[in-house]
């Protein structure tokens, strides 16, 4: 009880009274006259500690917090046991930032009297300073004391909330309503919950009972509006976020969903004057910027693309660098100049949140676990049928739906069980209904949760499910972070990783993903040979050539235009690849760009991009939408298609390949930019792919400009459709089936997920007796594959066919001091081949001496030296060697060290005669020159040869020698340049200009960069230049790439064929001419009296020879040349050596076993 103090009047009211009086005037509202009554009595009674208690709190109401803190001091001074005291002094250091402090007083004031209201405030202290754990122990004391305290459970569901604790936050809130039902922040928070876990349905009625509360809860409309969006009610979505914004204008929330939804909607001026609206309040918010180029990018729109993305991009990587996430589209970043560890990481970020709001979830699920009595037995079984689940939102009238429309009818079903997922509409289309109808199950989930989803997976004891939506429409990525099957994939309708840690892999192919951007996918790899994506065209009629006599005018093209199309969407339109196709419709005048319409203000906007260029905006023509058939059928009208650089055709380009329509495209450096390129590579057309922007452009005026071989490459489209690896769906298929057997038979034993490739029948026979690696390398296979019949062959090839009269006269050499003097200082020795004399030669240093060896191989032509590896092409074969150096010292044992080599033979392939010329080795093995069907070829263990190019003059891969293509160089380990002697597509057409015609082609850009040359053999690149024999002339020469200029070096008395460089010497095989039918009629026979066969030794710096070697019996005509370096003295076996059968090597030991006898020389 407050005493009443001494002298006071008896009438005036107590202390008690005018505290109280004090006390109600603040409570009133009435604070400036509370505070002057509250001075009055202090001037009277200084000490009375619970008066400066109540002035601090009319202070602090008034906002005046630091003479808050002043009083309520005075008032602890007064009574430092004031429980109250302190809990208001806790009240106003929070208020002024110092929760430290403000914690240290709750404390105090809950040691000197528990009090609910003191700890609650203190758990509120905690969350704002971050010490969630300990606030979460607050509250938790607080409702073990007092169970129905409904702000303490609303308070642990938020921490829960921030923790993306989703399932315990709505625990709590469902907690706190029982306790309180009337409070709408409640409902609201527990809507946002039920949101982020996907429970669509139950978030709705907590936003609704929200606003019923409070019809003017800003948060809660904005909430309603995005799950009206989620229902696709685009209508009572956007009322919604209008409401939000009538309330609060500058909610930017609010103002990003309505931005949103209006960009989905195509209302493009009203979406773009939203963004613009939040980026005046809010200049760098990454997601309105990320939104905003998505909107340029669908309206060609490009005024500020170059700045918004600049900041964009600057905005992720200041954020990577702050270890922070970037809240970007993953989707979004496909259509973007990011790198592909860029997208990754945008990915990784946007799977990593959904991955914490489903982790609760998850783990109830895990915990719930399977049915041990039908799953997990069913698993173990090894005869099981592996249950494949299919999730899409796409199972309709859709790109994926079209590409996948016989994938679940063409499943072995007795190996697999066929499961779909459907998360789209129903569109009633053919499609929809094939797909329906060609598995074993077809579940409709729409509109379903993803936990729900979950369920049904687990209780279709699903195996493997495979995502066919990634980041797109209608996708759950959610379904796939619940974890319901044992093994995740990642396929075909997102061309990306997802970056997420429950995908176990994604399926690609060794174009899209060589081993230098393995490192960009998240998930573990599994190669598909020929290409990633399933194509499928059940559309009999829609074969352009049907309509092949349509007029164009019926689609706006006028008669006589060559007519470049593109049908990609506008969004992967950008200004790079835009200023590649009006500087291509420049150089190409009676020419038009055919693209897709999407809407008219695009097309308006890209015409008037295309004046900006120079071009008159009616040379863009474009096509509407129409059914697939239709659209199929109008590609009859399109010549050439360029593709898109960011984000490529992808069933676009599949349709203008099935349609004969040939593509371009850039080999770009992401999933998505790849994608035409794998495509083409599986057409066989990788000619048709380019490296840089540059090449693309030419190439599309070279073809645009070269009907002829446009046509062939139509033909080529049509005629091979068929048989295509592209096109072949069932193959598809198979090599998919092959790939889920790999990967459910490493689950099965227990392994991670690694990457994988499935091969073909003739690399799996090979895998048996190699080490393959586990990423595929890209091999360039320039194809185009005709068969013919045994009598086609005999007819074309019987004069080739005939054997070759070995000659059995002595080879002699002679050596000069020039070639003396420099073999003895040259550290090596040299190798030859003459297919005339049927001789490999070696030529060696012994110390005081040249050495000669001569091996008997029937028509020895091209070699090829890398390592302790050597390869030579004979009449019929292509054979291996191997230096089994530890074997040489001892080959003659009563001559021991003669040599310091020894080529064992360890492999032959049997090729057949393809006059085969120079051979090469590179890190894919071997490259061969196939004189006879005119290209560049690698090895196999089924077949006689693999084409890998051929000239752009070739217009088939036959054996009738139409160019006679011989001689290769090599450049930073892959071919480059090919030697010639005719630009010739007829049967030995060469030889009616071989004195001028010869050629040499960039194999890279398929471009004849030297033209003129008389029998060109032997390029070889070194010190960076071209070097070459230009034979028909006798010169040596050298050619700058950069000018192309050719310098003759010198000229030598022979036919030169066979070029090494070595230092600065040129070793230069040189060759009589002794058929007139070859040789005839060449410069050569008038320049030099008497020719010779054997080497000059060149000096580049001179320009002259300095020293030779000649063969004056025995041999008239050598082909190939190599030096070998480190080897003075070395040996080589044919396969007739009895020696070979006593040579045993293996990586750590080397034996002879034979008796003496049985290793004297041959």
């Amino acid at each position: 009880m407050t005493k009443q103090p001494r002298g006071s009047s008896r009438s005036e009211p107590s202390v008690a009274q005018q505290l109280q009086q004090i006390a109600q005037l603040g409570q009133s509202g009435n604070l400036t006259k509370a505070a002057t009554q509250c001075q009055k009595f202090l001037q009277r009674y200084p000490d009375q500690a619970e008066a400066w208690h109540l002035l601090s709190l009319i202070c602090l109401q008034r906002g005046q917090v630091e003479s808050a803190l002043s009083h309520i001091q005075r008032a602890i001074d007064l009574d430092p046991d004031g429980a109250e005291f302190h809990s208001h002094a806790g009240v106003v250091q929070c208020s002024l930032g110092n929760l430290a402090a403000g914690i240290a007083c709750y404390q105090r004031a809950l040691s000197l009297k528990p009090s609910s209201h003191t700890r609650f405030n203190l758990g509120l202290a905690f969350q704002k300073l971050g010490q969630l754990e300990a606030a979460e122990q607050t509250y938790r004391t607080l409702v073990a004391d007092q169970p129905s305290y409904s702000a303490a459970y609303q308070q642990l569901g938020n921490i829960q909330q921030q923790q993306q604790q989703f399932l315990s936050a709505i625990h709590y809130y469902q907690q706190a309503l029982q306790h309180q039902p009337q409070v709408a922040a409640t409902w609201c928070n527990l809507a946002v919950a039920f949101q982020a876990i996907g429970d669509i349905s139950r978030a709705q009625t907590a936003f609704q009972r929200a606003l019923q509360l409070n019809p003017d809860y800003v948060e809660a409309l904005n909430g309603l509006g995005a799950i009206y969006e989620k229902q696709e009610l685009a209508t009572q979505a956007i009322q919604h976020y209008q409401q939000a914004l009538a309330l609060q204008p500058d909610y930017i929330p609010a103002l990003t969903n309505l931005g949103n939804i209006q960009l989905r909607l195509e209302q493009f001026p009203e979406a773009a004057a939203t963004y613009r609206q939040i980026l005046q309040l809010q200049p760098n918010h990454l997601q309105v910027l990320d939104q905003s180029l998505k909107l340029m990018l669908a309206t060609g729109d490009w005024t500020n693309l170059a700045d918004s993305f600049a900041r964009l991009q600057q905005g992720f990587q200041t954020r990577s660098r702050a270890d922070l996430t970037a809240p970007l589209s993953p989707l979004n970043s496909l259509f973007l100049p990011f790198s592909a560890s860029e997208q990754q990481a945008i990915a990784q970020d946007y799977a990593a949140a959904i991955e914490r709001r489903m982790a609760g979830l998850q783990q109830q699920l895990a915990a719930a676990g399977r049915d041990t009595n039908q799953s997990d037995q069913r698993r173990i079984s090894q005869t099981s049928r592996i249950r494949l689940g299919y999730v899409s939102g796409d199972l309709r009238y859709h790109a994926v739906g079209q590409l996948i429309l016989r994938l679940f009818e063409l499943h072995d079903r007795q190996q697999f069980e066929v499961f779909a997922y459907s998360l789209g509409p129903d569109d009633q289309s053919r499609e929809r209904q094939t797909l329906m109808q060609s598995c074993n199950c077809f579940r409709d989930v729409q509109g379903q949760s993803p936990v729900e989803i979950a369920r049904l997976v687990m209780q279709d004891q699903i195996d493997i499910l495979i995502d066919l939506a990634g980041y797109t429409n209608y996708a759950c990525p959610e379904l796939f972070a619940l974890r319901p099957a044992p093994l995740q994939v990642n396929y075909l309708g997102y061309p990306g990783t997802l970056g997420s840690r429950y995908m176990d892999y994604i399926i690609t192919d060794a174009v899209i993903t060589p081993p230098e951007l393995a490192t960009t996918l998240t998930e573990a790899r599994l190669y598909l040979p020929h290409t990633y994506q399933i194509n499928c065209y059940p559309y009999p009629d829609s074969d352009p050539t049907i309509f092949s006599n349509l007029p164009k005018q019926q689609h706006g093209l006028p008669t006589d235009a060559f007519v470049f199309c593109c049908f990609n969407k506008s969004q992967k339109i950008e200004p790079t690849i835009f200023a590649v196709w009006m500087r291509i419709l420049q150089q190409v005048p009676q020419s038009v760009l055919w693209l897709l319409s999407d809407r008219p203000a695009t097309e308006q906007n890209l015409r008037t991009q295309a004046a900006a260029h120079g071009i008159d905006p009616t040379r863009l023509i474009f096509a509407p939408r129409v059914t697939k058939a239709a659209h199929l059928q109008r590609h009859i009208h399109a010549d050439l298609f360029l593709d898109t650089l960011y984000y490529n055709a992808h069933v676009t380009a599949s349709d203008a390949l099935w349609a004969g329509t040939p593509l371009i495209t850039v080999l770009g450096n992401t999933f998505a930019a790849r994608v035409a390129a794998s495509l083409l590579t599986a057409a066989g057309l990788p000619e048709l792919i380019t490296a840089n922007l540059s090449e693309y452009e030419q190439l599309a005026l070279h073809l645009a400009t070269h009907p002829t071989e446009l046509e062939l490459l139509k033909q080529h489209l049509l005629q091979d459709r068929p048989a295509s690896p592209l096109f072949d769906t069932a193959q598809t298929v198979q090599h998919l089936e092959a790939g889920y057997q790999m990967i459910w038979q490493r689950y099965q034993a227990g392994l991670p997920a690694e990457s994988l490739s499935v091969l073909l029948e003739a690399e799996v026979r090979s895998q048996k007796s190699e080490v393959r690696s586990q990423e595929p390398e890209v091999r360039s296979q320039k194809s185009v594959f005709k068969t013919y019949s045994p009598t086609s062959l005999v007819r074309r090839g019987s004069r080739a066919a005939t054997s070759l009269n070995l000659s059995s006269e002595t080879i002699t050499c002679t050596a000069d001091t020039g070639f003396l003097s420099w073999l003895s200082q040259a550290n090596g020795s040299l190798l030859i081949t003459t297919y005339q004399a049927g001789r490999v030669l070696l030529v060696g240093w012994n110390g005081q001496q040249v050495t000669l060896l001569a091996r008997q191989f029937t028509k020895p032509m091209g070699v090829a030296v890398a390592g302790n590896r050597l390869a030579l092409s004979t009449q019929h074969e292509l054979m291996m060697f191997a230096n089994a150096r530890p074997l040489a010292y001892s080959y003659l044992e009563d001559q021991p060290g003669r040599y310091d080599a020894l080529y064992l033979p360890r492999t032959s392939y049997f090729t057949g005669d393809l006059h085969t010329h120079d051979l090469a080795f590179d890190t894919d093995g071997l490259w061969l020159v196939n004189t006879r069907f005119s290209c560049l070829a690698s090895l196999s263990l089924d077949f006689s040869f693999v084409p890998r190019w051929y000239p752009p003059f070739i217009s088939e891969i036959v054996p009738e020698d139409r160019c006679h293509l011989n001689g290769l160089a090599m450049v930073a380990g892959r071919p480059k340049y090919v030697t010639a002697l005719g630009e010739s597509d007829k049967v030995g057409g060469w030889r009616a200009t071989k004195a001028t015609g010869g050629i040499v082609i960039d194999v890279e850009t398929d471009e004849i960069v030297l033209r003129g040359l008389s029998m060109p053999h032997s390029p070889r690149w070194y010190q960076e230049r071209l070097w070459l024999l230009n034979s028909g002339t006798g010169e040596l020469w050298r050619v700058d790439p950069a000018t192309w200029e050719p310098e003759v070096v010198c000229a030598l008395p022979g036919f030169g064929r066979g070029l090494a460089l070595v230092g600065d010497y040129a070793l230069v095989g040189l060759s009589q001419m002794r058929e007139h039918h070859i040789f005839g009629e060449l410069p050569l026979q008038t320049r030099f009296e008497h020719l010779i066969c054997g080497v000059a030794v060149v000096d580049l710096q001179k320009g002259a020879p300095i020293g030779w070697l000649e063969f004056p019996t025995g041999c008239r005509e050598l082909y190939d040349l190599k030096f070998l370096p480190g080897i003075l003295r070395p040996n080589l076996l044919n396969s007739q050596n009895d020696a070979i059968r006593a040579a045993f090597t293996a990586p750590e030991l080397a034996y002879w076993l034979r008796p003496s006898a049985l290793i004297a020389e041959q």
